[in-house]
C-alpha cells in the first residue's frame, strides 16, 4: 500500500504540491487529473523521489520512503518504476538493449556499459516486447519508431525494472488517439494481469473514466 501524509514541496514561493494525503491500494489503478501546473508532475517526482519532499511523508508497504538515501533509494526508483511524457529512451541505441537499460539497478556496471546482457535478461526483455505487440522492431533504432511505439518500449523498460508501483506521467499527452488508447490498454492489461499498482497522470476525464478505478483531482497543489 501507498501512503502519502500531508506531503509538500515548495520552490521559492510556489506551492506545487500543497499537503497532499493520498492512500493507494495494492493493485489500484488511480489517475490523477488536472490542468498543467496543479501539481501533477511533481506529486509523481516527489513519490520516485527524483524531487525530494519539503514536508510529509512518504510510505509504502510500511516502510518510509522519503528519507532514503544511497543504495536503498536507488532500490526504491526501481521498485517505483517511472514512465515519462517525453519516452526517455537512447535513441541510438536499439529498441531491444532501451528495454535492457532497466535491469541496469540489477546487474554489475560493466555490463551496462559493454551491452553485456545475459542471455536470460534478453529473453526477458523480448518477452517484454512481445506482451506489448513491438517484439519485431526489436532490432531497430529506438528513434526509427513512432511515438506510441516508443512510449510502449518505454513501458516494456519498466517492466524489466521488476517494480512494485508504476509512475506514469502524462504518458499518452504527446500521442494521437489511436496511440493513446494502445498505451492506455497496454497499461490496464499490465495492472490487471501483473497485480501491479499504477498512478497515472492523465488530462482528459474521459480517458481517467475508462481505464481507471479511482481518480483524484489535482488544482494549484492540492
Amino acid at each position: 500500500m501507498l501512503e502519502i501524509a500531508s506531503l509538500s514541496r515548495t520552490f521559492g514561493d510556489v506551492a506545487a504540491v500543497d499537503a497532499v494525503s493520498l492512500t493507494v491500494a495494492p493493485g489500484e489503478f488511480v489517475g490523477v487529473i488536472g490542468r498543467s501546473g496543479a501539481g501533477k508532475s511533481t506529486l509523481l517526482r516527489l513519490i520516485n523521489r527524483l524531487v525530494d519532499p519539503s514536508a510529509g511523508e512518504i510510505r509504502f508497504d510500511g516502510e518510509t520512503v522519503s528519507g532514503l538515501r544511497g543504495r536503498r533509494l536507488r532500490d526504491w526508483r526501481r521498485t517505483s518504476a517511472m514512465i515519462f511524457q517525453q519516452f526517455n529512451l537512447i535513441d541510438r541505441l536499439s529498441v531491444l538493449d532501451n528495454v535492457l537499460v532497466g535491469r541496469v539497478a540489477l546487474l554489475p556496471r560493466w555490463r551496462s556499459w559493454t551491452l553485456a546482457w545475459p542471455e536470460a535478461d534478453r529473453a526477458m526483455a523480448i518477452e517484454a516486447l512481445d506482451r506489448l505487440g513491438i517484439a519485431e522492431h526489436a532490432l531497430k533504432r529506438a528513434d526509427q519508431l513512432s511515438g506510441g511505439q516508443q512510449q510502449r518500449v518505454a513501458i516494456a523498460r519498466a517492466l524489466m525494472q521488476a517494480p512494485r508501483l508504476i509512475l506514469a506521467d502524462e504518458p499518452v499527452a504527446s500521442l494521437d488517439p489511436h496511440s493513446t488508447r494502445t498505451v492506455m490498454d497496454s497499461l490496464a492489461r499490465i495492472n490487471r494481469e501483473d497485480g501491479l499498482t499504477v498512478l497515472c497522470n492523465l488530462h482528459h476525464l474521459d480517458l481517467a473514466r475508462d481505464y481507471c478505478r479511482r481518480v483524484i483531482g489535482m488544482a494549484a497543489g492540492r
